[in-house]
């Protein structure tokens, strides 16, 4: 089974794709799409998703995690990340792919036992588990992370839609 976890932002988004083989999980892919800063939002949406779709046509997963919306005071930022997420989800389905999205509260308990976990030690993990050198961003360790952890729940046949 191929896996997608995308980490949604305007700014940078991330995503990461890995393959579960059985109770190993290997990385196939992973990187940040980082729209043109000078785009109106909607030129923004657009290479998100033309960027992500190319990544998702070439590799094809049948599996997208993204990470439920949590809640912000800024209510600009929320409404932009909604979209984001519109984007990336309707993407998902037009590939027909299973879509499940976690907290990041609840992905992080699950890969570092600890629910607040910082972003080094997120790093730190999914490094270890997929056995990389390193990675370029928080962003793309997130996404990894996303799709590690919904490999993890299947193996345990807990899977939350």
């Amino acid at each position: 089974m191929v896996i997608v976890g995308v980490d949604p932002g305007s700014i940078a988004t991330g995503y990461g794709i890995i393959r579960k083989n059985g109770v190993n999980s290997s990385h196939v892919a992973s990187g940040v799409i980082r729209p043109s800063k000078s785009a109106s939002h909607s030129k923004r949406l657009w290479e998100i998703h033309e960027q992500l779709n190319e990544v998702v046509r070439e590799h094809r997963p049948s599996v997208m995690v993204v990470e439920s919306l949590f809640h912000s005071t800024n209510s600009q930022s929320l409404m932009k990340l909604s979209q984001v997420r519109g984007v990336i989800l309707l993407l998902g389905e037009s590939y027909g792919m299973d879509i499940y999205e976690y907290s990041p509260m609840e992905i992080k308990r699950g890969l570092t036992g600890y629910g607040r976990a910082e972003k080094s030690q997120m790093v730190f993990m999914v490094t270890k588990i997929l056995k990389l050198p390193d990675l370029k961003s928080p962003d793309q360790a997130d996404a990894l992370a996303m799709a590690l952890y919904h490999s993890h729940m299947c193996r345990r046949d807990r899977v939350a839609r």
